[in-house]
């Protein structure tokens, strides 16, 4: 035990969370009736009830029914409203008044921890769940809430952290929150780190001999915050630092994956997510000793094999995130190897390997080992869309049916999967039925269920087999599913053998054999099918359910003008154009996040909007509004005047930085009459810089 903890309170404490570590372990390991007996007993411990919300929320999360949703957020909202009363700035003012402490500095930052994670979880399950604007507001507004726990408490932990540890080297990408974890062969003066998944990640045992310089403490700079004066042993420190990267590494993920129209709004507001600094927390966690550590691991995976393939612009992105996934898989052998979560993402893997057969193996293994119903409709699940990517209508179909009358998620959509197939195999009656079924299934609809719903008036009255199989082709390639070699010839010599003369078939059609020409290398023919459809769809409306196919098209072809290399600028334009002028269409928060990634990728500073350069010069502000506050807290901690001045030098970039971007705006917009808008701006990021400046001179002398 290190010095400075009680050994009754240490044991009471890694108890709590190792049981919850425990429980958690239990359910990846399909032992789901243990576990929810262990949770059963929490009584009043603040880790055993946020680890059987997160258990709850992988559940979720797993099925996205109702009932699972809303027994999720419950729990979510009970941690929540149970570690909110006991913080606060009224709390904490009483508490100074009256000289009573309620919460020890370490249950005080395990419960702003645990405040935050259940925040982030909740805008979680809004993203995922909702595909809609209302949807990424609701969980755009639960991340704000959680940055500001996040921002007071990291900054608290990391402080403490090189206190305790002796981090003297300031790491790569942690200029305001230095949560980096040192490299096993490394120490306090060698410190690296590693941004994929195969690094050498540990984290310190124990602390650093350094010990600050004495002076005088500013005590009142500490009046309002909520946590006492230190009083926390490194492995404590050790503990809730990699708890914190966690729900840390979850939000930035959340705010990356947001759509561009959300993200300009955030980073005005003064901050944004980064997507490297996500997954490196993520990876910090994953190697801790707290509960959080095998949920990172499992939201590592989920992120490699679901999301980056989903908003994927080149093969090249989907190699990177089988290795990734396999690395993650390997390593956590030892551990679950029998767990039918890990073996869905191997299945997951290997789809995205091209090798379908070997995931359909891993799924029904998963199934036989997890009695679970949430993870064996998942399972289903994926089963049937491997068989869609086969081509395999009579297989898929069965599945289908099957989850039509299982799952209690997205009836329209199952039903129409179905009926599409029942059309593939020229099942009149079978497709009859189910097409009449949808028109009568109403009720409260999900924003998915009212895009299938417009779908479904396509099915009637019934047509060619070559009509539907042109309908699942499209369902394949909106979910991001087109990929093997074999299928994509098979797909192109249907399309190419059959032709459809009204729309919106003809201009689906001219956008699947575009992509399959894409995919299988062959520009030239993907650039002249793709082109030919967006000039046949040019009088379409550009709202409505049917205007995705233009928007679609509209991304693709760019996508092969900047492959290609002909022309990324005139790629970039037509990105944007499927940005702006298209809107209110069916799937377009799932164009509008391939959009923003592809934008991500390839378009340079040159290209900036207004938008953009205000909301860079917004971030650019809040940044150094973190350096002020590392500032005061190096100051209250007696830090060495070396440090102050490393952070000050930080501030100049940042300035280099800010001028760079005025001077752009200014050769850019001098003769619009936006320009004036930007002298405003330009007033306020040098009003807050010469702020900033007058803190580096008073702290660097």
């Amino acid at each position: 035990m290190l010095p400075g903890c009680s050994q009754n309170e240490t044991q009471k404490n890694e108890e709590d969370w190792e049981l919850a570590r425990r429980g958690i372990c239990l359910t990846l390991n399909n032992r789901n009736e243990e576990a929810e007996a262990l949770f059963e007993n929490k009584g009043e411990s603040v880790q055993l009830a946020i680890g059987h919300a997160y258990v709850a929320f992988m559940n979720a999360l797993m099925t996205c029914e109702e009932n699972s949703l809303e027994k999720a957020t419950g729990i979510l909202k009970d941690v929540e409203s149970r570690c909110a009363q006991n913080l606060g700035w009224l709390r904490t003012m009483k508490n100074k008044v009256f000289g009573r402490n309620d919460l020890s500095t370490y249950e005080s930052l395990e419960q702003q921890i645990a405040l935050a994670d259940c925040q982030v979880c909740t805008a979680f399950l809004s993203l995922m769940t909702q595909d809609s604007t209302a949807g990424w507001v609701k969980g755009g507004w639960a991340l704000r809430k959680a940055w500001g726990l996040y921002h007071s408490t990291y900054n608290y932990l990391a402080g403490e952290y090189k206190r305790v540890f002796g981090l003297n080297v300031e790491l790569p990408g942690s200029d305001t929150i230095p949560w980096r974890i040192l490299s096993q062969k490394g120490n306090a003066n060698t410190a690296t780190t590693s941004l994929s998944p195969n690094g050498s990640w540990s984290i310190p045992s124990t602390p650093s001999a350094e010990t600050p310089t004495n002076g005088y403490k500013r005590h009142w700079t500490r009046v309002f915050s909520t946590l006492q004066s230190p009083q926390l042993c490194g492995e404590e420190i050790r503990r809730l630092m990699s708890a914190a990267c966690f729900g840390y590494g979850l939000f930035h993920l959340c705010i990356s994956m947001l759509p561009s129209t959300l993200l300009r709004l955030i980073q005005i507001l003064g901050f944004s997510g980064d997507r490297m600094i996500g997954l490196d927390a993520l990876m910090f966690a994953r190697h801790g000793p707290d509960m959080r550590a095998p949920l990172a691991t499992l939201a590592l995976l989920w992120y490699h094999t679901i999301m980056k393939p989903l908003l994927a612009v080149d093969a090249r992105m989907i190699t990177a995130s089988i290795t990734a996934a396999e690395t993650l898989l390997e390593e956590s052998k030892s551990d679950f190897s029998q767990s039918g979560l890990f073996l869905f993402f191997h299945g997951r893997t290997c789809r995205l390997k091209n090798k379908i057969e070997e995931g359909i193996n891993a799924y029904e293994l998963a199934m036989q080992k997890c009695g679970q119903r949430e993870l064996g409709l998942l399972c289903l699940h994926e089963m049937a869309w491997c068989y869609l990517i086969q081509l395999n209508f009579g297989k898929s179909h069965a599945i289908f049916s099957e989850l039509l009358e299982k799952s209690q998620w997205s009836k329209v959509f199952y039903t129409y999967l179905t009926a599409v197939c029942s059309g593939c195999l020229g099942n009149k009656a079978s497709l009859d039925l189910l097409a009449t079924s949808l028109l009568r299934l109403s009720g409260s609809l999900s924003h998915l269920d009212t895009m299938i719903s417009r779908r479904s008036k396509l099915l009637l009255p019934f047509k060619p087999s070559f009509y539907y199989r042109l309908l699942a082709y499209e369902m394949i390639y909106l979910w991001n599913s087109l990929s093997s070699q074999e299928e994509l010839k098979s797909i192109l010599l249907d399309c190419e053998s059959n032709q459809l003369a009204e729309e919106p078939m003809t201009g689906l059609l001219a956008l699947i054999r575009g992509v399959c020409y894409m995919r299988l290398g062959q520009l030239d023919n993907a650039k002249e099918c793709l082109d030919s459809g967006v000039r046949l769809r040019e009088e379409c409306p550009t709202k409505g359910s049917d205007a995705h196919i233009s928007a679609f098209s509209l991304y693709e072809l760019a996508l092969v003008y900047i492959t290609s290399k002909e022309d990324i600028n005139e790629g970039i334009r037509l990105l944007e154009t499927a940005q702006t002028q298209y809107s209110s269409y069916d799937f377009e928060s799932r164009l509008s996040l391939r959009i923003h990634s592809a934008l991500r990728e390839h378009k340079g500073p040159q290209n900036f909007s207004i938008w953009d350069c205000a909301a860079s010069l917004a971030r650019y502000i809040g940044q150094s509004f973190n350096m002020h506050h590392m500032c005061l807290h190096y100051y209250n901690n007696n830090v060495t005047k070396n440090k102050i001045k490393t952070l000050a030098y930080k501030f100049q970039a940042l300035l280099f930085k800010k001028s760079l971007l005025i001077n752009l705006v200014f050769r850019k917009y001098k003769k619009k009459q936006e320009s004036s808008n930007y002298f405003s701006i330009e007033y306020f990021a040098l009003s807050r810089y010469k702020f900033i400046y007058v803190i580096y001179f008073f702290y660097s002398f």
